[in-house]
């Protein structure tokens, strides 16, 4: 079950590729780098290119001779209609690109699995010569092209589709296919590449693009019924509506101190002025402030094992995202696994609106199982710049040992916590030290409440 914002409507990114068109081909936008265009001949796998190479010329230069000194004018006439054609079909090669240019277009760049984008590819003949036959071919992704039935290319990972026409002086010929995406990432469209040549196919030319485009296929995202986050009850078992939390940045007065207050709430200047100790107010949040945490390593040996349990946990991580979103809960993702594009870890500071889901979404579909740093090295250093009052989600398949002292001393910090444990969890030191649920399949997602499973 997909949640409603997959339709059309509720996808703010979707645009088609706006590029600037070489001579063949696509140029990359000006911000980026210039396209690596490359050109060639295919003489070498035709037999007729072999008619007009140097040492062709005079072997076939000397038999005319020959000929024309024995007075045997079939050869000569032969051989000057062989003569005439390839030269004529080697200029019309030469020209055959000139004035041509394609363009790739792609309906709908995100998606969630399951769902299709348009993809068009085109050429346009610019010139008074027409174009006999051209082919092009376009790189795509394995995952994007399992139902086109394409062939193999030479980059691995990527599948050629290649399509054929004649086109007429001043006229364009189109080519429409669907894309489906099957599973989430983030997916490179690879070259294309424009061949035509003379009449005859005795001397085909191309020329190569790089491209710039690129699919992004969202992680699935699974119904949750319930959900309990250990910060919504915040004064005990006793449940409330009411969320109660103190927000540092919001102070709204003073008051006389007292022994439970904490030293940094104290106002020196006001203490002085009263000659006794004053601390600050701080206007009540209603409002939790959740930051996810997607641990990038710690699953099992590379697998199909892996695998499953890694997009497991990025389709929770997505789902509690746009549950609590949903119902108004600011909330923000980090995680050390490195993102596709960029090769970065991601960092979403909490937020409650629709972009911010957008953004998450954005980042779990480019997220891979690489970190740079552990988990315990990352989330040491990426707490500490958490907003006061933020609970934490961790989402991780493998706790070693040695990141029993970081959840340790984050508990004593005050800071709320729930683990949710992909995979299936052994026991371990970490079991009743902070709320921990097990997600074994994506039907556990359904309830997620810590107190049931303790």
């Amino acid at each position: 079950m997909e949640p409603d914002l997959a339709g059309k409507e509720k996808y703010p990114h979707v645009i088609f590729n706006q590029y600037d068109w070489d001579e063949v081909g696509v140029k990359m936008p000006e911000s980026k780098i210039a396209l690596q265009r490359e050109e060639g001949r295919s003489f070498a796998d035709q037999p007729s290119g072999y008619l007009l190479h140097k040492a062709s010329l005079w072997v076939f230069g000397g038999i005319l001779f020959l000929a024309a000194w024995k007075g045997q004018a079939g050869i000569v006439i032969l051989l000057g209609l062989v003569f005439s054609a390839a030269g004529l079909a080697a200029l019309w090669s030469r020209a055959s690109l000139a004035g041509v240019r394609c363009r790739r277009r792609v309906r709908e760049r995100r998606f969630f699995p399951g769902e299709s984008t348009e993809l068009t590819l085109e050429i346009f003949n610019r010139k008074p010569l027409p174009l006999p036959w051209v082919k092009i071919d376009d790189e795509i992704p394995v995952e994007l092209a399992r139902d086109l039935a394409p062939v193999p290319a030479n980059r691995p990972g990527y599948y050629l589709l290649s399509r054929w026409a004649s086109i007429l002086w001043y006229r364009k010929v189109s080519w429409k296919c669907q894309l489906h995406g099957e599973k989430r990432g983030y997916y490179r469209l690879g070259s294309l590449t424009v061949t035509s040549g003379d009449i005859f196919g005795f001397y085909p030319r191309w020329r190569q693009f790089a491209s710039a485009d690129h699919i992004t296929v969202y992680p699935r995202i699974f119904p949750i019924e319930r959900l309990e986050v250990p910060s919504l009850h915040p004064m005990g078992e006793a449940r409330t509506n009411r969320r109660i939390f103190q927000d540092p940045t919001r102070p709204i007065g003073l008051r006389d101190y007292r022994p439970q207050d904490s030293l940094k709430h104290i106002h020196w200047k006001a203490s002085a002025r009263r000659q006794e100790l004053q601390v600050k107010v701080f206007e009540p949040a209603t409002t939790l402030k959740i930051s996810l945490f997607l641990a990038g390593d710690g699953y099992p040996p590379e697998g199909p094992r892996s695998e499953e349990e890694f997009e497991l946990a990025v389709s929770t991580a997505a789902s509690i995202a746009h549950q609590l979103i949903d119902q108004g809960t600011p909330v923000g993702l980090i995680s050390n696994g490195c993102q596709a594009d960029s090769g970065q870890a991601i960092q979403i500071p909490p937020g409650g609106s629709r972009d911010q889901l957008m953004e998450i979404l954005e980042a779990l579909a480019k997220v891979t199982p690489r970190a740079k740093d552990s988990s315990e090295a990352f989330l040491e250093r990426e707490s500490k710049s958490l907003p006061s009052g933020t609970t934490l989600i961790l989402v991780a398949s493998q706790i070693p040992e040695s990141f029993f002292r970081l959840l340790r001393d984050l508990r004593e910090r005050g800071t709320k916590m729930l683990l949710l444990r992909i995979g299936d969890p052994k026991e371990s030191a970490l079991d009743g030290m902070i709320p921990s649920y097990p997600i074994r399949h994506p039907g556990d997602l359904l309830t997620i409440n810590p107190e049931v499973q303790a």
